[in-house]
């Protein structure tokens, strides 16, 4: 069981991460394709346009936007070169928006200073220069040089468009300061024909030929051929508008011969009418029009690639479409396939998963029942010897009460009996005075009398009374109080005569603990029954040993 557990977890796993890590790499895989279609695209820009309308359909599928913007970017610039401008916009604009919906400002900017070119081969250099200053304000932000002097140059270009030369030369020459400072060959040479163009324009011609001559310089230091073939086709331009037509023709030759060679029909046509130019200037005028009438071939030749290029680049377009679409179906039932498969492993190793789960569970729930069910016996062990102590407790304060209660009802009877021996007593000393009264003489009379006065205030004011009254309520606890509210008040002598009877003594060793006679007594009695409002026929006895 816990082995096909094991096994599960263990396929499940790599499955999600098979998948986690190719999905992981394969924008990377696309990024370096795209890089190889952006290398390709200066010498095959055909092969490099159906490269990236493949990475573009590709990264569509996968849903790779970025990838997207990037395809889109590289084909609206071939686009652009094969003169495709209204396709061209649309590739830049979708690729501008998915670069603003994922805040990628570098690529923005490109795809604004591609935008401008657009514009300005539509003849609208006003939008494309404000396209160019988005593009400056991005690079600012992003403190990239390279990416603001390239735009400055393009922003020269705008200007120079516009007839707006200061601003132009102005730009050009700040881009060649940074480019300098970058030691950007590549570049340089580029804004380096910017300038000579600037210059042409002004009819500054030694200013014109320094700036080409130096493009010419560093392009051939770079190897780059069909840049070469315009540096040597701006150099005849302006030898030749300075009056130096057989100098300026030599670099015309020079650059159609380079164009032949390589294949360049436009660069080699446009040499050719340089050279067309020149011999008219030198009054040749049958080697002048044989090169013009070469350059109307080439022209056809050159309108008749363009067109077969756009019109083969169309039908690549849609065959590749087509077949994107069926490359879409079928990794779709692919994948659809692969889902279901992985879904059934899945809910197989789901099932063995609950199963070990709801075994272990149930378990666990035994043992916890167990030892749960030892801790409540546990626990009832442990109340029923807390309950056991608590009765030994009980029972051993209980014998205490009851021997602190029998102690204080023998204290009680003794200190009661005391009381009562001692009041015999004094009455029998009382009874032998009042004998004695009636023998002796007036004087011996007098003293008597006065020890009979204390005997009698004795019997009153019995100190032994707040003793017995405490010992009392020990034993009989709120006798006195229950008694008091029954009645509303009693007398001092009435709480005596109250408690003595709750004592159950009888009426005459009541009277003689008062220290009064048995009619005293009875006169007491009934007036403790009236204040008990106790009706004819109730015992005054029975009423206060049920108090």
């Amino acid at each position: 069981m816990k082995g096909l557990v094991l096994f599960t977890c263990s396929a499940i796993i790599l499955f999600a991460w098979s998948i986690h890590f190719t999905q992981a790499q394969t924008p990377y895989i696309i990024d370096s394709k795209l890089d190889s279609a952006e290398r390709l695209a200066k010498s095959k820009p055909d092969k490099a346009f159906l490269l990236a309308t493949e990475i573009l359909g590709k990264s569509k599928l996968m849903t790779l936007d970025t990838m997207v913007g990037k395809a889109q970017l590289l084909r609206g610039q071939i686009l652009l070169r094969f003169g495709l401008f209204q396709p061209s916009a649309e590739a830049f604009y979708e690729a501008e928006h998915i670069f603003q919906d994922h805040r990628l400002p570098a690529l923005l900017a490109r795809v604004n200073n591609a935008l401008g070119e657009v514009y300005y081969k539509i003849k609208t250099p006003e939008d494309a220069l404000l396209r160019h200053e988005a593009a400056l304000g991005i690079y600012h932000q992003l403190k990239d040089s390279e990416g603001i002097a390239e735009t400055k140059s393009f922003i020269g270009g705008m200007y120079e468009k516009m007839g707006l030369y200061p601003e132009a030369l102005a730009n050009q020459q700040e881009a060649l300061r940074i480019f300098e400072k970058l030691t950007l060959n590549y570049q340089l040479a580029f804004v380096r024909e910017n300038i000579g163009s600037i210059y042409e324009d002004l009819e500054q011609y030694d200013s014109a030929y320094v700036n080409f001559h130096k493009a010419y310089i560093l392009n051939t230091f770079l190897g780059d051929s069909l840049r070469i073939i315009g540096n040597l086709n701006n150099l005849g331009d302006v030898l030749r508008k300075t009056g130096k037509p057989e100098e300026g023709l030599l670099y015309s030759v020079r650059a159609a011969e380079m164009s032949e060679r390589l294949g360049y029909l436009y660069q080699q046509r446009s040499a050719v009418v340089d050279i067309s130019k020149g011999y008219a200037e030198m009054r040749d005028y049958e080697n002048a029009y044989n090169f013009l009438e070469q350059s109307r071939r080439l022209s056809d030749l050159v309108y008749s690639e363009e067109s077969a290029r756009q019109l083969g680049i169309q039908e690549a377009q849609n065959r590749l479409y087509a077949k994107n679409q069926q490359i879409i179906q079928l990794e779709q039932m692919h994948d659809f396939d692969a889902i279901v498969k992985w879904l059934l492993l899945f809910l197989v190793g789901l099932m063995c998963v609950l199963g070990w789960v709801i075994f272990t569970r149930q378990k666990l729930k035994i043992r916890s029942n167990k030892e749960l069910l030892e801790r409540h016996q546990e626990i009832l062990q442990v109340k029923e010897q807390l309950i056991a102590t608590e009765q030994q407790n009980m029972q051993l304060l209980e014998l205490k009460m009851e021997a602190e209660e029998k102690s204080h009802s023998k204290a009680l009877t003794a200190q009661t009996l005391h009381v009562i021996d001692k009041n015999q007593m004094l009455e029998d000393i009382q009874s032998k005075l009042k004998n004695i009264l009636e023998e002796d003489s007036k004087e011996q009379k007098k003293k008597i009398r006065n020890l009979i006065k204390q005997i009698d205030f004795n019997f009153s004011h019995d100190t032994d009374w707040e003793d017995f009254k405490h010992s009392f309520e020990k034993v009989h606890q709120d006798f006195f109080r229950n008694i008091q509210q029954r009645t509303g008040g009693l007398t001092p002598a009435e709480m005596k005569l109250a408690s003595l009877m709750r004592l159950n003594l009888n009426s005459k060793e009541i009277a003689s603990s008062l220290g009064i006679s048995m009619d005293s007594l009875r006169i007491s009695r009934y007036r403790l029954r009236k204040k008990l409002n106790l009706e004819k026929g109730d015992s005054l006895q029975q009423f206060i040993l049920c108090i």
